[in-house]
């Protein structure tokens, strides 16, 4: 997917320029918004106005999504994608500062004794490995938690409801101790109180995916 704001590195007039990178499954595509609405990707787009806001620079942003993937599939079908990214955005003199990695949705949702969360996090520090080698060491992965539980979805599931969360957050932790054990990677962790997310709204009709509204609030 392209992106807006241009490549990185110095903008014209000497505007401080950075790149933002968005790597994902349907999370990162945009499943959920309204086509119509739609002006690309809700996510990426809503991180960079504000880390532009934030920071008080010109942020570009590329986005490299695969809907339905986990991170396996993120391997085989986003990596030979990110060369190009990474390409492009040195044609125009700059460099990817900055990798958000949307994941973990698909990997839980086929959760079995053959793929449990241990084997995810193993999979997630290999994707974040060969991330850095196409990039450089120079960008920060992020790995966000995500607020499955909080889906519409599940709320029809009490009482399996509660145990929907704490299975979430076990593929969530492993993002977490992945990064803790490698260099410039962090987690973002859901806000302690989420009841933000119960506001109808902010989810999409199929209850799973966010609206235009919650990727922007989320973002």
């Amino acid at each position: 997917g392209g992106g807006g704001g241009g490549g990185g590195g110095g903008g014209a007039g000497g505007v401080v320029r950075r790149h933002v990178l968005f790597i994902g499954d349907s999370l990162v595509t945009g499943v959920g918004c309204s086509q119509e609405a739609s002006n690309g990707p809700a996510m990426p787009r809503a991180v960079a106005e504000f880390l532009s806001r934030k920071l008080s620079v010109d942020v570009g942003w590329g986005a490299i999504g695969s809907t339905g993937s986990d991170v396996r599939t993120l391997q085989a079908t986003v990596l030979p994608r990110l060369e190009a990214e990474s390409a492009r955005v040195a044609a125009h003199g700059g460099r990817i500062d900055l990798v958000v990695i949307l994941c973990g949705l698909n990997d839980f949702k086929r959760a079995s004794p053959w793929r449990t969360p241990y084997g995810f996090r193993h999979d997630l520090a290999a994707l974040v490995g060969e991330i850095h080698e196409r990039v450089g060491t120079q960008a920060t992965i992020v790995l966000p938690a995500l607020p499955v539980h909080r889906a519409p979805v599940f709320d029809n599931l009490w009482p399996l409801q509660p145990s929907i969360q704490a299975l979430a957050a076990l593929w969530d932790g492993q993002k977490e101790k992945v990064s803790e054990r490698l260099a410039r990677v962090r987690f973002v962790r859901n806000l302690e109180k989420d009841e933000v997310w119960a506001e109808p709204s902010f989810w999409a009709k199929d209850g799973i995916h966010p609206s235009d509204e919650g990727y922007r609030v989320w973002g």
